[in-house]
Formats: C-alpha cells, sequence, structure tokens
C-alpha cells in the first residue's frame, strides 16, 4: 500500500519515531506520491537510524544506515522490518541485506548508504506474432533519389531481386506476457512490445514459416511494412535481336546497349548504366541513364516520372516531371511539365523547349547562331492538342477546297455529302480549341534563369509572352512581368 504523508511523530525517549514525507504537497494530496522519504529510529535523537528513499512506481526501496550517537542505542533488524511492515513494503524485501548493513553500521560507528533493501519483480512483456525480415533486405543502401543532382550509380545495388519461392520472412510465434509485483505486492501489469509489422502485399505469400516470394522481382517494403515483389527486368546485354522489342510491365535496368530500330516499353522506370541509343522509349516512372541520350535525329523518349541523363542529343523527348541533365541538350525538341535543371556548365544549343516550370542552365544558344527556343510557364501537353487541331485545320481547309472546286464544276450528291462532313469536322474542331486556350499557360511564375550567357538570336517565352535576345547577357534571370505584360530581366545572383 502506498505511503500516505502524515505528521512526524514526536516521540518520547521510551518510544520510536518515524517521519514518512512527500516531495510534493500537492501531489501526496491528490494520493499520488512521486517519492518518499521514510525515516525509521531507534528510540530518541541519539540512537542509530535509518533513512529509506521508495522510488515514486514501487519498484524498490533504497536505505542508508545511520550508527547511533554517543550514549544512543543501536537500530535492530526487527524494529526496521516491523516498520516496513506497518508501512505496506512487503514484497521483495531484502533481510539479508538489511541485517547485513545494520551490523555493519552498528560495528563500525560509520553510515552505510544506498543499500537496495526491497525490489519489485518487473513483468515480462508480451510479443505479438511478428515476421522477421532477412537482415540483408532491411540493410540495403538507399535507392536512386530522382531529385538528387548527382548520382552514385553504385546505388543502383540497392534494389532487392527476389526468385520464386525464396523465403523473405520467418515467422516469430506469440510469446506470452507476465505481470509483475511491486513492493507493496500490487500486480504490475505487462506491456505489449512494439515490434516492428510486416505484412504480405502483392506477389508475397504468407505460410506458416513466414513469408516466401510468389514470383521472381524486386523485392519492396514501404513506410507501413507491407511487402511486395515489383517485377523487375534486367537486361544484361542490352536489347538486340536476341531479345526483340522489351514490353515489360514492371522495372528495367539495362547494363547493354539498345541495337538500332529496337524499342523499350516498361510500366515501371528505366535504369541504364550506358549510352542510350534510341528508337523508341516509354517508361511510366523514372528514366535514369548514367552515360547520355543519343536520339539520331528520330529516337523519341516519354516519360512519367523525372529523367536523367549525362547530355542529350538529336532527340524528341516529352517527360511529366523534371528534366536533369549536368552536361548539354543539344539539337533536340524537349517538353517537361515540371523544369529542366543543367549542371554548371550546361548547355541548352539549337534545342525547342516547352516546360511548365522553368530552365536553369548556365548557356542558353550558340554564339556561332544556333537558334534555341524556350517557351516556359506553358502545358506541352495542351499545346500539343491545339498544335493537332491547327493541322487538323489546314489539313481540312485545304481538301474543302478543292472539294467546293469540283462541286462548282460538277455539282454531284457525294461530292456534296462530302463538303457538309468536312465543314462539320471543322466547326467541331473550332468549338473545342477555346477550351484549350485557359489551360495552356499554367505558371506565370516560371523563370529562365542563366548562370553563363544567353546568345543572341535565342527566342524565349513566357506563358506565350515573347522576348527575343538580340545581344549577348551574362548570369541573368528572365521573369515575366504581368502588370506590364513584358519579360524583364534581372541579375542573377548566386545564392
Amino acid at each position: 500500500m502506498p505511503i500516505r504523508k502524515r505528521e512526524t511523530a514526536v516521540a518520547d525517549e521510551d518510544k520510536r519515531e518515524i517521519d514518512t514525507r512527500a516531495n510534493d504537497e500537492d501531489t501526496a494530496e491528490k494520493g499520488t506520491i512521486q517519492q518518499a522519504t521514510l525515516y525509521i529510529r531507534q528510540g530518541t535523537q541519539k540512537d542509530g537510524y535509518a533513512e529509506i528513499t521508495i522510488a515514486e512506481d514501487g519498484s524498490e526501496a533504497i536505505a542508508s544506515f545511520f550508527p547511533p550517537n554517543h550514549g544512543g542505542d543501536f537500530l535492530t533488524y526487527p524494529n526496521v522490518a516491523q516498520k516496513l511492515e506497518e508501512n505496506g513494503i512487503t514484497h521483495g524485501v531484502l533481510h539479508e541485506a538489511i541485517q547485513d548493513a545494520i551490523l555493519k553500521a552498528n560495528s563500525s560507528h560509520t553510515p552505510v548508504k544506498s543499500v537496495v533493501i526491497a525490489q519489485s519483480v518487473p513483468p515480462s512483456p508480451e510479443i505479438p506474432e511478428h515476421f522477421v525480415i532477412r537482415k540483408e533486405f532491411l540493410e540495403r543502401k538507399p535507392e536512386i533519389d530522382p531529385n538528387a543532382a548527382r548520382i552514385d550509380w553504385h546505388s543502383i545495388s540497392a534494389f532487392s531481386i527476389v526468385q520464386a519461392k525464396e523465403p523473405i520472412a520467418r515467422r516469430i510465434l506469440k510469446v506470452d506476457g507476465k505481470t509483475g509485483i511491486d513492493i507493496y505486492g500490487k500486480t504490475i501489469n505487462y506491456p505489449i512490445k512494439k515490434i516492428s509489422v510486416f505484412t504480405a502485399g502483392s506477389n508475397v505469400i504468407a505460410h506458416e514459416k513466414g513469408l516466401f516470394a510468389g514470383k521472381s522481382g524486386r523485392l519492396s517494403i514501404d513506410g507501413g511494412g507491407n511487402i511486395t515483389i515489383e517485377d523487375v527486368l534486367v537486361l544484361k546485354k542490352g536489347v538486340d535481336f536476341t531479345t526483340g522489342n522489351i514490353t515489360f510491365p514492371g522495372d528495367v535496368i539495362l547494363h547493354g546497349k539498345i541495337a538500332d530500330g529496337f524499342k523499350i516499353y516498361a510500366s515501371g522506370s528505366l535504369v541504364s548504366s550506358e549510352v542510350v541509343d534510341v528508337t523508341e522509349i516509354v517508361c511510366k516512372k523514372d528514366m535514369i541513364v548514367q552515360g547520355g541520350i543519343e536520339g539520331r535525329g528520330k529516337g523519341a523518349i516519354r516519360v512519367g516520372g523525372n529523367l536523367q541523363a549525362k547530355f542529350i542529343q538529336n532527340c524528341r523527348i516529352a517527360v511529366r516531371g523534371d528534366i536533369i541533365v549536368p552536361g548539354s541538350i543539344v539539337q533536340s525538341t524537349v517538353y517537361s511539365m515540371g523544369m529542366i535543371k543543367m549542371g554548371e556548365t550546361g548547355k541548352l544549343v539549337g534545342c525547342e523547349c516547352i516546360v511548365i516550370g522553368g530552365v536553369k542552365a548556365f548557356d542558353i544558344g550558340s554564339p556561332r547562331g544556333a537558334k534555341t527556343w524556350v517557351r516556359c510557364g506553358t502545358d506541352f501537353t495542351v499545346q500539343q492538342e491545339l498544335d493537332i487541331a491547327n493541322e487538323q485545320l489546314k489539313v481540312i481547309a485545304m481538301k474543302l477546297q478543292s472539294a467546293e472546286d469540283t462541286y462548282r464544276e460538277e455539282p454531284l450528291p457525294d461530292i456534296a455529302e462530302h463538303i457538309r462532313t468536312l465543314k462539320e469536322r471543322r466547326d467541331e474542331i473550332n468549338a473545342r480549341i477555346p477550351s484549350f486556350l485557359p489551360r495552356i499557360d499554367r505558371n506565370d511564375t516560371a523563370f529562365i534563369e542563366v548562370h553563363g550567357s544567353v546568345y543572341p538570336g535565342t527566342e524565349l517565352e513566357i506563358c506565350h509572352v515573347p522576348y527575343t535576345v538580340t545581344k549577348i547577357q551574362k548570369q541573368v534571370i528572365f521573369r515575366l512581368d504581368k502588370s506590364r505584360g513584358s519579360i524583364v530581366v534581372e541579375p542573377y545572383k548566386k545564392s
């Protein structure tokens, strides 16, 4: 039972004295004693005594024993044991430790301090049933960060590849908890140990012995502990006649070359350690290329995430995320729903770029006059729809002119029907075009940041507001001034 605060009993020489005190009077009055000190005296103030500190949680009692002053009586073990019992300390009392300490204090006439005289029996926690993942899966290296300016290509080894039926984790059965007892004899409830919870996700089999791979692929563990096996295709020798065109529902890791004319379609990410020669590549997630990208003027790439490459040449590229290129982008058409971020020497030369976010480059354009066109703040997907609609109108106009000329010479019913169909198609496209315009310019805060030089002949646009560079400019930022409806040039300051 807990010790309650009470007044010190001032005893006469024939009586014993007990003083119980709480650290915090307000806390004690509420019935919860954070810490208590119990004084046990043999008789008068000259006699030997014990000072006992009781832990707030009832886990232990620690005593210091003091010998009597000259002419006083020795402290005795029965007196201490009786007072402990009277104050509710009945469990885990270390009687031998008390006796030894009293004997030492009385015989040596010196205090014996910090003696543990009572200890609780701590509870044993309950350990729920759980899975223990194989060590190599938990200690793998971090995967490639698509936002990093520089990439450690050794981090590709962080992909954990498992084979069908390979064990992933072993099952640990539940361990029941055991209650404890404090020094007052009260039951201490056992805690439930917090365990990292892992669950079987897609392509993972839960078995009585553990978790196993349901198929070969890449093992992935999300933040909630859900384990899945993602399909991964490793192309150690590249893509050629031995493989044919690649259509794969997961990630593709490319270690070899892509032969001319071969195509790759990946529902996941594409990671390559080689220079990629592109005919056509489509990946729905990130594309990360250690070398560069060479399109030979006819190559096309579509990426659903971010694109990272050392350089890009002679290629047509559409990316939903950011384009990160430490080197140069040359003679290419580049579309991005994010930004183009180039390195400290990155050059944008002879390109047509449409990006929503903006451009960061060292140089734009060339002193030799290679024309570069950069449009920012514009949604290229909407722009492409608008461009297609305008091209369709041109074709329809030519066909309609030809049909009407023919009809004037020979007014046949089938020609009249053809003219009617062409006009309906033209009207339908004209009605659709106004819906593109409000969606085409999406970011009037877009900017073009040049750390080096931007050369004459470079054409810039921000939300369809044009700016032609007529003289070389160094270390500048181009922004849209909405109030004036023009592009302003600010000096670039390195942060």
